[in-house]
């Protein structure tokens, strides 16, 4: 019985080291796994997803720029720009000559009304060495005049990516909304008809164009733009508008 007695406790005791042991890390290939399913998961559009994915891989690196940037964009697509902020700043003070991680950074400055920070973010981007980059921060200076009221230095702005990468959809169809809005909606119309020759499926571009030329009396032009709107978003905002709209042009 006494044998039995101090088996069992001998049992308890390696249960007991087992439980406190500490649990053992990744290895460098499965956390390099993770790395890539959140940046997957983040270019398919699954932002919550990437999100848990990047907090995984930072338990491991938790000091690493990609993952925290990764981090950061991820709650930036799902509008929570304060939370962004901090792995934002954290991934440029790792890595402060990367232009991205300074674009990223400014998007959620931008978003947060810090202006004159996103302009300084925006800025270093446009010394990377990366055309990319310098491109992005073209087209976020544009979005930025935008908030500020400069529909001109908007325009300005997306004009200028538009000449370092004539195929930006988001160049283009940034310097129409500015055009538009200045009242430009012959300009405005010519950008949105060239941004849908880069992406056709754009709804809003859809239902922007389809507005300017019935407002430039093409009603039967813009109808067509208008309904294809519809098609491709019959039961979104966008689809709801360009319907509404579609009704009151009869």
């Amino acid at each position: 019985m006494k044998s039995a007695g101090r088996a069992a406790a001998a049992l308890s005791l390696v249960l007991l080291a087992a439980a406190c042991a500490p649990k053992k890390s990744k290895t460098a290939a499965e956390v390099l796994l993770t790395q890539r399913m959140a940046q997957v998961l983040l270019r398919d559009g699954h932002p919550v997803d990437a999100e848990k994915a990047f907090r995984d891989a930072l338990k491991e690196e938790p000091k690493n720029p990609e993952v925290l940037d990764g981090l950061g964009v991820s709650l930036v697509m799902q509008g929570r720009y304060q939370e962004a902020l901090p792995p934002l700043q954290k991934a440029v003070q790792a890595a402060p000559e990367n232009g991205s991680y300074r674009n990223n950074m400014g998007v959620a400055q931008m978003e947060l009304g810090q202006f004159a920070e996103a302009e300084q973010a925006f800025a270093a981007a446009e010394r990377s060495a990366n055309s990319d980059d310098r491109i992005s921060a073209a087209i976020n200076r544009g979005r930025l005049r935008q908030r500020q009221g400069d529909l001109a230095g908007a325009e300005r702005e997306f004009t200028l990516a538009m000449a370092r990468d004539p195929k930006s959809f988001a160049a283009t169809f940034g310097r129409a909304v500015a055009r538009e809005t200045r009242g430009d909606l012959e300009g405005a119309a010519e950008d949105y008809l060239a941004a849908l020759k880069l992406q056709s499926g754009n709804a809003e571009a859809n239902l922007r164009l389809g507005l300017c030329l019935v407002s430039l009396e093409k009603p039967d032009l813009g109808r067509r733009y208008l309904q294809r709107a519809i098609d491709l978003d019959p039961n979104g905002d966008t689809g709801a508008k360009a319907r509404m709209l579609l009704e009151k042009s009869k």
